[in-house]
């Protein structure tokens, strides 16, 4: 697992946080986060989906892949988790890809974190990202302090 701070150079995190923060990004409502019935709805944007079809907004992620070093896209998928009253755990999963590597970009700060099983966990901190092997149980907390917890998961081969 390897944990980078300060991961996409300034103007390229600025550039990215400006579009999919902005007012007219499009979001899809997701009933489950991670396991069907875990309760803990969240908004969701496929830059390039499970079957491996970019989709229209593809060009606004594709200029940042060249920093993760990917060999093949599986997935990659914008989350947005809204505030709640106390942290809620997703309940840990493995991503549902076929794929070696998964990567999480942060793209706002704020209290919520992700968790992995006997790993400890990450803060979300935004331009922060996490890679780890596709494996790794994970799960994500979610915030109390801010209005939403943004993140982009990649899920890809090296």
């Amino acid at each position: 697992m390897k944990v980078v701070d300060n991961f996409l150079p300034n103007y390229a995190f600025k550039s990215l946080c400006n579009i999919v923060l902005g007012d007219n990004f499009s979001w899809f409502y997701n009933e489950d986060t991670a396991k069907p019935g875990d309760g803990i709805p969240q908004l969701i944007h496929n830059f390039y989906n499970d079957y491996g079809c970019p989709a229209p907004s593809f060009h606004i992620i594709e200029p940042h892949l060249s920093f993760f070093k990917m060999k093949k896209v599986h997935r990659i998928k914008v989350n947005l988790g809204t505030k709640t009253l106390f942290h809620r755990k997703t309940g840990y999963h493995v991503d549902n890809v076929p794929c070696s590597t998964t990567a999480i970009l942060y793209l706002n700060t704020n209290n919520g974190w992700t968790q992995f099983k006997k790993r400890g966990i990450v803060k979300s901190v935004g331009n922060r990202v996490v890679i780890f092997d596709s494996k790794l149980e994970h799960q994500g907390v979610t915030q109390t302090d801010e209005k939403r917890r943004v993140v982009i998961n990649f899920n890809y081969e090296v």
